[in-house]
């Protein structure tokens, strides 16, 4: 048990020093536990959720296609060009960067919207920081809400075997995508009384719009979101054939699009394949170790079985190491351990297990290193010139995420309590 809690820390240190090597180090830690035994290499493609994989990489595929054509910035653009005022601009292009990130990564959704706002606040003469910072923290915010959203959805996905329409509705209850509207509102309002006073009144000339290439990408990404809605009435059939059917689908428009087909191979994430299929390995070694419920047997006894004040904690650890360490590792770490402290004291699993991904998505907010999207987004703020500094940044983003994971905590107790 030691040796395999020692690797696993180690990985996670390194995994938040050295980001841009994330998946060498995952596999690195892989190929230890080979090393003293803790894992057989017949275990390993056992171990991979293969049909979370490959929902993952045909949704890859079908949103780089969109960018390709233009599609997301478009609609972009189209909804931005139906206000006239600088403060309405700024909440419905800070929507649209949550409703773009609930199917495609965050850091592409920053990237197709960031020019729109520099445009804008370019016409206008205003600052471009309310603009980015309104897209990065709804981009993390919404990621959360559907399973192709972001990698600690499929994460979680992975773990409770959970389909794509159970983050809408399940066991007939508001799942978590209705959990995360509720911050995602309350963010909204935030997002409002911090930057009210900058651009409230002020008018805005409309920004140049895209011309979209094609349609093929919507009609796949429909056709791709039908499968898995279909495929999720019986979880026995998700299991394998929607990850089957996806990859399908993403094939044959590789396939019929043979122009754009390298250009989207070369932006394809590899390095996010290779790191969720080395969480997939590692999250089976830490469990089968007994960590886990060492771990939960140490929080159940020190807050003495109450309910409230472990929902409050879980929240609160996930939200404070989120800030500053990337969320993969970490809800790798800590979602099992709320299902085994839900487990022990017979209650919803989901309840905690939800809270720790509102938590640790939510939180990344806080820092401008706490998530890929922040550090892109602080990148282009600093590229065009600006004063802002992370003490600023701090202050935006925690204002953001306090309100915003106490509404969705709020709702999340009465719903799943």
């Amino acid at each position: 048990m030691l040796s395999v809690l020692i690797i696993f820390f180690l990985i996670y240190i390194f995994f938040a020093i050295f980001h841009k090597h994330r998946s060498i180090i995952v596999w690195v830690g892989v190929f230890l536990f080979l090393i003293l035994k803790k894992l057989y290499i017949k275990d390993i493609l056992n171990f991979v959720d293969w049909n979370i994989i490959f929902i993952f990489s045909s949704f890859i595929i079908i949103t780089e296609f969109m960018i390709e054509d233009k599609i997301a910035s478009s609609i972009a653009e189209k909804i931005t060009d139906r206000t006239s005022s600088l403060i309405s601009s700024l909440l419905i292009l800070s929507a649209t960067s949550g409703i773009i990130s609930t199917f495609l990564e965050n850091v592409a959704t920053v990237l197709i919207l960031a020019p729109i706002a520099l445009e804008i606040s370019r016409k206008a003469k205003v600052s471009c920081i309310p603009y980015i910072m309104g897209i990065i923290l709804m981009s993390n915010l919404e990621g959360t809400a559907t399973l192709i959203g972001d990698p600690p959805s499929m994460i979680l996905a992975g773990y409770m075997k959970l389909t794509f329409f159970d983050f809408f509705i399940l066991d007939g209850k508001l799942s978590l995508f209705f959990i995360v509207q509720a911050g995602a509102l309350s963010g909204l309002g935030t997002l409002y009384f911090i930057f009210r006073r900058i651009y409230y009144g002020r008018k805005i000339d409309k920004v140049r719009e895209e011309k979209i290439k094609s349609k093929r990408s919507v009609l796949a990404f429909i056709f791709a979101i039908l499968w898995l809605i279909l495929s999720s009435f019986n979880k026995r059939l998700f299991g394998y054939a929607a990850g089957t059917g996806s990859l399908i689908i993403s094939l044959i428009l590789l396939l019929s699009s043979k122009k754009d087909s390298l250009k989207v191979l070369k932006r394809f994430d590899y390095d996010t394949v290779l790191i969720l299929m080395g969480i997939f390995i590692i999250i089976n070694v830490v469990n089968n170790s007994g960590v886990v419920q060492l771990i939960a047997n140490f929080i159940e006894t020190y807050l003495k079985g109450n309910v409230f004040m472990i929902f409050l904690t879980l929240i609160f650890i996930s939200v404070f190491f989120s800030a500053f360490i990337d969320n993969v590792p970490f809800v790798t770490a800590i979602i099992p351990v709320g299902m085994k402290i839900a487990e022990g004291l017979n209650i919803n699993q989901y309840l905690l297990t939800f809270g720790i991904i509102i938590g640790a998505t939510v939180g990344g907010n806080i820092t401008p290193i706490g998530a890929s999207a922040n550090i892109v987004g602080y990148g282009i703020i600093k590229r065009e010139g600006e004063d802002f500094t992370f003490g600023q940044f701090v202050k935006i983003g925690f204002l953001f995420t306090f309100f915003a994971t106490l509404f969705s905590s709020i709702l999340l107790w009465f719903i799943w309590r």
